[in-house]
């Protein structure tokens, strides 16, 4: 699972600072700056939305509420290179809200009338903050659902309305949940390559893409992509930080569950309007955009261009999730041991769910093709036979680097599933003579069987969205959904793939309420 990170650090030890890796000395302060002005705004912008949704969902009672509770989640089924790709359809000047205001104002060219740039700077901010704001909702949500109803009860006591209560008491306790759902978001961030590329963002990860493909710089690649792994150490420090804090401030008391105020008058509209806006927004126009373009181009030639890649992509997705789940059974096995040397490596081996797909597909490209040449020699030499390239060349390589990326996915989920279960009902089985893979297959299989469901679910609905790491090793020929979106935005040609990129949202939705409804609840 460290591979590609140790072969990165390597490359870019041994590139120097000039000839093949000097490109990353004059790059990397482009990259840095537009990805910290990116990381910075997205972060504050989504941080803002998701910390007053959470807020108003959980502490007001307000028509509609109890679908808001879920639904703000929605937008998390929308990868960021769709939502890239939707808001320009709707908002560029060929766009149909562009049309309309020609319609209304009469002008003909741009430069009859002000509407602001949707592929800009600030335009990847929002669009970017739309999309990702779910990870701050999620996380803020889930501090207020545990946190006590005594402090906001004895602000009011004292005389404070919401408002100051708000700005006095929730929010500095809430900053803890804020640090973790803005980290999740920047790190979201720091992964995407579709939709930088579309704004033209000299991000990291996208300098990367073009210092690799474009130019053939595999050591100026290298740097970059450790600088990204910093860049993301330094994230999970924050995360992990804002998480210990959150866990050591007001704990719960459970006897005084935080009482929801009923809203009426202008609070009660004001409330409804900044949830409904902000869900249509995030996700109601993307998602409205792609049913549209899609009923439009719904012909058979529509569905023969998204029958191969929807069989490729599930196809994919399924062996992932297989592969990454199994490797996930193992490591929370073995995590639950004494062994603190192997606690510690399954936690280094779950860091590639933190690590951008471009840069591990970067750093597992030449160590596969340095195994396929050492195996085609041993083929050669034995029996005068070559096999090609059986693992870069091949779908080894994508299920390779899905292990590596959504390995965290799975482990978390059945690390916590057994956690549950505790070890009384294997060690009863012990008891009464069952062993080794009898106990696995009787014991352990149907006890897990949910989380086992649950982490396969979420794994293969990652795949399915995973563009970065995809696009860069996918074998010739193999095409998935993610990629056909992606190659036919790039050629101005996106109603073309509407059908594929409804199936991506499609897939993705069904996750997403299922966890926000499973955690609706507030624990007693």
């Amino acid at each position: 699972m460290g591979l590609p990170i140790l072969w990165l650090a390597g490359a870019a030890l041994t590139s120097g600072a000039s000839g093949e890796g000097g490109l990353a000395a004059s790059m990397l302060p482009i990259a840095l700056r537009d990805t910290g002005g990116l990381m910075a705004g997205v972060g504050a912008l989504a941080g803002a939305l998701g910390l007053v949704a959470a807020w108003l969902v959980t502490h007001y009672e307000f028509p509609g509420r109890r679908l808001f509770d879920w639904a703000l989640m929605l937008p998390l089924a929308i990868p960021t290179y769709l939502a890239a790709y939707c808001f320009t359809e709707l908002l560029d000047f060929t766009g149909p809200v562009q049309q309309l205001v020609r319609a209304l104002t009469g002008g003909v060219t741009s430069k009859d009338y002000w509407f602001p740039q949707i592929r800009s700077f600030s335009g990847a901010i929002i669009v970017f903050s739309l999309v990702l704001y779910p990870y701050a909702y999620a996380a803020c949500r889930a501090f207020f659902l545990m946190q006590s109803g005594s402090t906001n009860a004895a602000a009011r006591t004292l005389g404070a309305n919401g408002w100051r209560t708000f700005f006095t008491v929730t929010l500095p306790l809430s900053r803890p949940a804020i640090v973790v759902g803005t980290t999740l978001a920047m790190m979201e961030v720091v992964n995407d390559l579709g939709a930088v590329q579309y704004f033209g963002i000299n991000s990291l990860t996208a300098i990367i893409y073009s210092t690799w493909i474009n130019r053939s710089n595999f050591g100026g690649a290298a740097q970059l992509a450790v600088t990204i792994v910093l860049v993301i150490a330094l994230l999970i420090l924050a995360e992990r930080a804002g998480r210990r804090a959150e866990a050591q401030i007001v704990p719960r008391d459970s006897r005084v569950a935080a009482a929801r105020v009923p809203l009426s008058g202008a609070g009660k509209i004001l409330a409804v309007a900044f949830c409904t806006l902000l869900l249509a927004a995030a996700f109601g126009l993307p998602f409205g955009q792609l049913l549209y373009l899609a009923s439009r181009r719904l012909t058979v030639a529509s569905f023969e261009l998204t029958a191969a890649p929807l069989v490729t992509t599930v196809t994919l997705a399924l062996l992932g999730a297989l592969l990454t789940v199994a490797i996930g059974l193992f490591a929370a096995k073995r995590g639950l041991g004494p062994s603190r040397p192997a606690r510690g490596a399954i936690r280094l081996a779950t860091l590639g769910y933190a690590i951008p797909g471009t840069v591990l597909a970067l750093g597992l490209l030449q160590p596969l093709g340095f195994a396929d040449r050492w195996l085609n020699g041993v083929t050669r030499w034995a029996f005068d036979w070559t096999p090609g390239l059986v693992l870069s060349g091949s779908i080894v390589a994508l299920l390779y680097v899905y292990a590596i990326r959504f390995l965290a996915v799975s482990h978390s989920t059945l690390h916590e599933a057994m956690e549950r279960r505790g070890r009384s009902m294997l060690d009863a089985g012990r008891v009464l003579g069952s062993r080794g893979l009898d106990l696995f297959l009787r014991i352990d299989l149907p006890t897990l069987a949910p989380a086992l469901l649950a982490a396969a679910t979420l794994v293969f609905i990652e795949i399915i969205k995973e563009l970065p790491a995809t696009l860069l090793l996918r074998p010739l020929g193999v095409e998935t959904l993610a990629t056909l979106v992606y190659a036919k935005a790039n050629t101005a040609l996106f109603a073309e793939a509407a059908l594929p990129a409804l199936a991506i949202v499609l897939a993705g939705i069904v996750p997403v309420i299922l966890a926000a409804r499973l955690s609706a609840r507030r624990p007693s």
